[in-house]
């Protein structure tokens, strides 16, 4: 598999509205971005990084870790 096609399989499905942004997730959870990246850090949350870099969170995934 070459650079192109594993970056493209990493990237988050379509679904726009169900992938946020750090600053993002850490107001869906209230908490400090400083905190959310400790989480992060401790596996309390995977996030995925896209092809640029950025990390994204599922809301879903945010849900299940304030339960």
């Amino acid at each position: 598999m070459n650079n192109k096609a594993k970056m493209l399989d990493n990237r988050p499905p379509q679904k726009p509205s169900e992938w946020i942004g750090t600053a993002d997730a850490a107001r869906h959870l209230g908490i400090s971005i400083p905190t959310l990246r400790r989480w992060i850090k401790a596996g309390h949350l995977k996030p995925r990084r896209s092809p640029t870099g950025v990390l994204r969170f599922r809301k879903e995934d945010l849900d299940n870790t304030l339960t």
